[in-house]
């Protein structure tokens, strides 16, 4: 049963449930009135009671009537009134909604209105300057703007992580040390080279300010940029998502160097 339904029908329950104790009380009253006579005492009259049983009986029943009739009754008028929350939202439904306007983000929504010259009659309309024309950056790689792409050596025996080491050590960065960095780091190499994370989105500010530090220990995107190339063969970058391009790297590290 939905909940308006059940709600109508505890109505018309309470309504025919007052219905039955208005009749009662009436009944059980008439009867009470029907149960004693007047006799005239001198000047005033005397109430003399033909069946005391009946008579209490009826009194007991109206009694008892009359006080479910009252109960009944609040209950009709505390459902029947509205409540301050039915109020307050009754009186949002009635209030008149705001109309969205789309705007197109390229044009400009302040309208430009000439001022009225004096000697005319006539005051000049308002002008809406013409839409601005939305201007499309050429599609270029942050990697590819790196120009100059530093060639280190690759003629390194043994490394150790040492105070040259790009994550764990405090010294200038040597060639042997950036080698080790991208075959171990792959993905934080890419992200130190295109400064974004593996998904596009940006860096947090601590790895910023990381990255900032291997670039004052003399470690460049350069450098980074010439290794991966030339470890990968590759004569350009891959215009691929950072993701796949990293995944490409790791494989062929695994691949391919101990």
């Amino acid at each position: 049963m939905r909940r308006s339904n059940s709600s109508t029908a505890f109505m018309i329950a309470l309504i025919l449930l007052i219905g039955a104790l208005t009749i009662g009380c009436i009944t059980f009253l008439n009867q009470m009135n029907g149960n004693y006579i007047l006799i005239q005492n001198g000047v005033t009259p005397v109430k003399h009671v033909l069946d005391h049983y009946q008579y209490r009986k009826n009194k007991r029943a109206f009694i008892f009537s009359l006080s479910f009739l009252v109960v009944s009754a609040s209950i009709m008028i505390m459902i029947a009134l509205p409540s301050e929350e039915r109020k307050t939202v009754t009186k949002r439904k009635d209030a008149p909604q705001p109309i969205k306007v789309d705007r197109d983000d390229s044009s400009i929504s302040a309208v430009v209105v000439t001022p009225k010259d004096p000697k005319s009659d006539k005051a000049a309309a308002p002008v809406a300057p013409p839409p601005m024309e939305k201007v499309t950056p050429p599609v270029e790689s942050v990697v590819e703007i790196i120009e100059h792409v530093e060639e280190i050596s690759t003629e390194v025996e043994d490394v150790t992580e040492g105070e040259d080491d790009v994550v764990y050590g405090s010294g200038p960065i040597s060639d042997a040390a950036t080698m080790h960095f991208v075959h171990k780091f792959p993905d934080s190499a890419l992200k130190f080279l295109y400064r974004k994370q593996l998904d596009g989105k940006a860096l947090t500010n601590v790895e910023e300010e990381i990255y900032q530090q291997w670039e004052n220990r003399n470690l460049t995107r350069g450098k980074v940029k010439g290794y991966i190339m030339s470890m990968m063969e590759w004569k350009e970058f891959p215009k691929k998502p950072l993701y796949e391009t990293w995944r490409e790297i790791r494989d062929h590290i695994f691949e391919n160097i101990d």
